[in-house]
């Protein structure tokens, strides 16, 4: 089995260096994106398996990033994790009615993010043997 293709969209470089140091090498492809509009466009570009996608960017919001990719691009298939540091439960609700894998709130830790994408990395394949 070869590298997870992850697209990080993360505009805070603290945040992404988490992110970096979280996810190893051995175990990722990583792409970044700070915006909304190079998400979409590395999103079509790449086919990433999982996507970290921050609610709020510039250019374009990450609930309409996701909207895009779920609503325009057909696609229910690409596993997507809300980052977020909002405390709106709306605003996540919809993001659950959109189809998101999961989410993390805000600040993390580091070292659980692997564990978090590992999870739903796993739960793709099992859907997949299906």
């Amino acid at each position: 089995m070869g590298k997870v293709k992850i697209l990080i969209v993360e505009d805070d470089s603290i945040l992404q260096k988490m992110y970096d140091e979280g996810l190893p090498e051995a175990e990722y492809e990583k792409r970044f994106s700070e915006n909304g509009i190079d998400a979409l466009e590395s999103y079509k570009e790449w086919a990433p398996d999982i996507i970290i996608l921050d609610i709020g960017l510039p250019e374009m919001d990450g609930y309409s990033v996701l909207q895009k990719i779920r609503k325009e691009n057909e696609d229910f298939d690409t596993k997507i994790i809300m980052a977020t540091g909002v405390g709106d439960k709306q605003k996540m609700n919809d993001c659950i009615m959109l189809g998101i894998s999961s989410y993390i709130v805000k600040p993390f830790r580091y070292e659980d993010i692997n564990e978090i994408v590992m999870r739903v990395y796993k739960e793709r394949q099992f859907y997949l043997k299906l």
